[in-house]
């Protein structure tokens, strides 16, 4: 995949970030061209080689339609995540480093159905901070807004997530009691 200056792109481990140049460095095995892109979020500047950016998971900022996506999977009743820490971290972690929006929202929907639940250890809470600012950042990037209104707009939508799941839970009890 070819990128251009001043393309928004993600990395699935950085987050969203901006190329600001294509370098070519000559190296042992000749020259190669590099990706040099700036992760303003967490004051990083990364050089990737042309030919790994596809083996990386260098893409394109989400589509409209993508967001739409994110947005469903982001109010939608969260999956009860595993009681045993160990596995629980190694899953979230494989959904916020897989570089994909969707994955990501479905880790800040159930961590934050877990904190409200039961509770969340530091790991947990840090986990779930991190997926939140991966994914405001790219929901800003994409609808070209700031940050802080990607952050609301995903507030929300977990918010009828963990409205309907409680609901659910409700009426669950209730038909119990019966």
């Amino acid at each position: 995949m070819d990128f251009a200056i001043g393309q928004d792109v993600v990395h699935p481990a950085h987050g969203p970030g901006t190329i600001v140049d294509i370098e070519e460095s000559e190296l042992v095995a000749g020259y190669h061209r590099f990706y040099v892109i700036e992760f303003v979020r967490n004051r990083l500047t990364v050089r990737l080689p042309v030919e790994r950016v596809s083996e990386i998971g260098v893409r394109k900022v989400m589509s409209q339609a993508r967001y739409q996506r994110v947005l469903s999977t982001l109010r939608a009743l969260p999956e009860q995540l595993q009681s045993d820490f160990k596995s629980r971290r190694y899953r979230v972690n494989e959904l916020l480093h897989s570089g994909r929006p969707g994955q990501i929202a479905a880790a800040v929907r159930d961590l934050t159905w877990r904190k409200f639940e039961k509770h969340l250890t530091k790991a947990d809470a840090d986990q779930l901070s991190k997926g939140r600012q991966m994914l405001a950042a790219e929901v800003a990037m994409s609808n070209n807004e700031d940050v802080h209104e990607a952050e609301r707009a995903i507030r929300e939508a977990v918010a009828e997530s963990v409205a309907a799941q409680q609901a659910l839970l409700q009426k669950v009890t209730e038909a119990e009691a019966i």
